[in-house]
């Protein structure tokens, strides 16, 4: 078999039933949700954008985990552009909107979302779902698709199961893509240094949406479980603003949902280079790398270096995602 490659997928009904034995859930994921609104999308290039982004402004920052606590989060030096990312996670709202759209414009199998309401976060999206609903934004309102079938980039990414690595992706275009591993962090982060959190090095279920668990010191509600407010069904997620932003104005960037990065995940990154810039992440590799920790993890997910490795093709009813622009 040859080694996974990232690709489009869409989630099926087999899938549905993988994903409740894998994470124990009673929800499925549908391959469609009846009762959707059929609204006419016009394309909005000329109003405003559907999502709202903070501009920031970039620079270097240590990347990576300083307190040594994780193995596969080394510190090392990276220099990042000036990029645009999502105040929120992408809404259920959002997401159906843009799919709608989509399927009237050559995005024919973009799946509907899951979601406990219009204004929380979706999910069960996979990545390469998210990848081409990432372009179906982008020409919904008029800015330059940046995933294409090919390295010429003559075709954009809209539909079926297509490989794609770094050589696809037109970085310079205006339009919407993942963020980086490296630009997820440096958001995160919010401008503080060598934390654990986007707030600091402690956490409480005043900043955050996770599972709480005593046995870990730096949690300082030490409450076992979830915010007892978000408990009425699974999956536990609050609505996008429930919580403080950090110090970039951004929200959720610990918790409610993971989110999917762009990269490759690489259990050894940070190679001993003076300096990364704008990195990209490996060319190849298994899976790919989600970020921020969710309900359903401890605060121990929900710090800023803390990585993880999903397949790119499986949807699951914790991992969500946020997009990013160049400035």
């Amino acid at each position: 078999m040859q080694p996974f490659q990232k690709w489009f997928v869409a989630a099926g009904f087999l899938m549905a039933a993988v994903l409740g034995y894998l994470l124990g859930l009673s929800h499925r994921l549908p391959a469609s949700r009846p009762g959707l609104p059929g609204k006419d999308f016009a394309s909005s290039s000329s109003g405003k954008p559907e999502a709202e982004l903070v501009t920031l402004k970039g620079g270097s920052y240590s990347m990576g985990d300083p307190l040594g606590e994780l193995k596969d989060a080394r510190p090392h030096q990276v220099t990042l552009a000036p990029f645009m990312m999502a105040k929120h996670e992408i809404t259920l709202e959002l997401w159906d909107s843009v799919m709608l759209w989509g399927r009237d414009h050559g995005y024919s199998d973009l799946p509907a979302g899951n979601g406990k309401g219009h204004n929380h976060p979706v999910y069960g999206i996979s990545w390469g779902d998210a990848v081409k609903w990432c372009n179906a934004l982008s020409e919904k309102e008029g800015l330059t698709p940046c995933y294409y079938t090919s390295t010429t980039k003559q075709n954009i990414a809209r539909k079926g199961r297509v490989d794609i690595g770094n050589q696809h992706v037109n970085w310079e275009a205006n339009g919407y893509r993942l963020p980086t591993e490296a630009e997820w962090e440096f958001a995160a982060r919010g401008g503080l240094a060598n934390k654990r959190f986007p707030l600091g090095n402690e956490i409480t279920h005043e900043h955050a949406n996770y599972h709480g668990s005593p046995l870990i010191e730096y949690y300082k509600s030490q409450r076992e479980g979830t915010v007892p407010a978000l408990m009425s069904s699974k999956p536990y997620t609050a609505a996008i603003g429930s919580f403080q932003p950090n110090g970039f104005g951004l929200h959720d960037m610990a918790g409610n949902v993971c989110e999917w990065c762009w990269d490759f995940y690489d259990p050894s990154y940070g190679t001993p280079e003076p300096q990364l810039k704008d990195p990209h992440g490996p060319d190849k590799g298994q899976n790919c790398v989600v970020r921020g920790g969710s309900w359903r993890h401890t605060a121990a997910e929900a710090r800023c270096a803390s990585r993880f490795s999903q397949p790119g093709d499986l949807p699951a009813a914790h991992v969500g995602f946020r997009v990013v622009r160049c400035r």
